[in-house]
């Protein structure tokens, strides 16, 4: 039987060729090419989003093709936007290869990054996992790496022109990302790409503006502190100190605080409530002017050894675990011309969805609660996405507002319940148009969460429900006596499951 060999020096780029080498009986050995398409596979995902609208249902069923990166371990890796949210996933190797399923098998869709494993890892046989390239900077050449309709390999240059912290496409955070320049033409999938770098994974393309030439690539390095966070147990994702900045120019405000001449920190513009700054007595006001020993300039940046200036959070996203501690030195003002300057310890830690008043990311259920005719559920980003590109202007003015400034809420605020929607009924004439309200109580019981909606309706007044929104809008009663059937007559009428509640 012959014995088929893989062999790859870091002298063969992507654009050339690499070798298989097939070891016969005799001994002797026969070269044959390698294609870099034999380190992808395609993947079609079907997605079905929740429907906020109707939350007991989900939207209508589309796909998103892109490519998969082959990693060691029989895992492949694509972008959380790719496959998150589906009902299947479908594999194809190169080239009408075999065909397969996989199951998503860590995604984080703040960093916008996945891991898929195939159901079946007889689809892998033959392929060449890549390695990562962390030491891409500013001018670096890249390769990314399309399939032609025939499996082909097809490689298009690019050229790395910024290597920043930026937002990423969830409103989640922002982290490291390459920008480059390069003409990508569109082939049969999407511009979830691979960008190569000397036969390795320099990182993921996400998305490409043919306008201006410009790819967003997310970087190996965050790529491989995904990988290293999302296989611990209870994975929280990436670290964070709970707080936000803004720049610190010129030297009036500085003056003002009594902070000196150095024109170096920033100004600390909110701190979360319970959050790692907090916990380390910093608050709204400090001058953040060194962490992690390293010195942060008026921008926020601090100097690295690979990327240059890049802006400090990468110290928490990038070089840091969710419990990891971080030594921040900053200023702080008396409020008459003079301050302190003192070091405190801030211990990192991940994301804590349970802490989120306007969550920004939905799971694939929405969870809701039925009163009648009226239909309740909590605020959060994805509700109002649903408004379109444009949510910001389109969506309800007054959720809106709060989903922007949740951080300005205590804790104990806990989830902004909110009137979604009025389902017609003989018994909801005239109320059509008292949705999208916060609501405030439920006999008598303050609501901060839909545990509350469900607890509140426990406890009738004098047979009836009085609920009490925001505004101006007088108290909604519905009648106790016939809320269980006006609820399954509701039901029945609009086709919802009686069991998903």
């Amino acid at each position: 039987m012959a014995i088929l060999t893989r062999h790859f020096g870091k002298a063969a780029r992507p654009g050339g060729m690499a070798f298989l080498l097939l070891a016969a009986g005799c001994g002797e050995k026969k070269i044959l090419p390698l294609s870099p398409g034999d380190s992808v596979l395609r993947v079609t995902a079907t997605i079905q989003h929740p429907d906020f609208q109707r939350p007991w249902l989900k939207k209508q069923p589309f796909t998103r093709a892109g490519l998969g990166t082959v990693l060691s371990g029989n895992r492949i890796l694509v972008t959380a936007d790719l496959v998150a949210h589906s009902t299947c996933i479908e594999l194809e190797r190169a080239e009408a290869g075999p065909k397969g399923t996989a199951r998503i098998e860590a995604i984080d869709e703040e960093c916008n990054l996945c891991v898929l494993k195939p159901l079946d890892i007889g689809i892998l046989a033959e392929t060449r996992p890549l390695s990562l390239d962390t030491t891409i900077r500013t001018g670096s050449h890249l390769d990314i790496l399309q399939l032609e309709a025939n499996g082909a390999a097809a490689i298009t240059p690019a050229t790395v022109t910024t290597v920043a912290v930026m937002p990423y496409p969830n409103d989640g955070g922002s982290f490291i990302l390459y920008r480059a320049a390069a003409t990508i033409p569109p082939r049969e999938t999407s511009y979830v790409l691979p960008a190569l770098h000397d036969g390795m994974l320099a990182g993921l393309v996400m998305r490409y503006d043919a306008r201006t030439q410009a790819a967003d690539i997310i970087p190996a390095p965050l790529v491989a502190r995904f990988l290293k966070e999302s296989a611990k147990p209870g994975n929280a994702g990436l670290a964070r100190a709970g707080l936000s900045w803004e720049e610190l120019r010129g030297g009036t405000l500085r003056e003002w605080l009594g902070a000196g001449p150095e024109r170096t920190g920033v100004y600390v513009t909110r701190v979360d409530p319970d959050g790692p700054a907090a916990k380390a007595g910093l608050r709204r006001g400090d001058l953040l002017l060194k962490a992690a020993g390293k010195t942060i300039d008026g921008e926020g940046n601090i100097l690295d050894p690979i990327h240059g200036k890049i802006t400090f959070n990468n110290l928490a996203s990038l070089e840091s675990a969710p419990g990891d501690p971080m030594e921040i030195t900053y200023f702080r003002s008396n409020g008459a011309g003079r301050g302190i300057r003192a070091t405190t310890t801030i211990f990192l830690s991940g994301r804590n969805s349970l802490s989120e008043i306007s969550p920004r990311m939905e799971g694939d259920k929405v969870p809701h609660v039925f009163l009648g005719g009226l239909l309740f559920q909590e605020l959060s980003r994805p509700y109002l996405r649903d408004w379109g590109a444009n949510w910001r202007l389109e969506a309800p003015q007054n959720l809106v507002y709060l989903d922007a400034y949740q951080d300005e809420f205590p804790r104990s605020q806990g989830r902004f319940v909110i009137l979604s929607s009025v389902l017609p009924t003989p018994r909801m004439i005239g109320l059509q148009n008292i949705s999208n309200r916060v609501v405030e109580k439920i006999n008598g019981r303050e609501i901060h969460g839909l545990s509350d909606v469900t607890e509140a309706a426990k406890h009738p007044e004098n047979g009836f429900h009085r609920i009490t929104l925001e505004g101006s809008v007088g108290p909604v009663y519905l009648d106790a006596a016939t809320l269980a059937s006006e609820e399954e007559a509701v039901k029945a009428r609009y086709g919802i499951p009686p069991d998903k509640q």
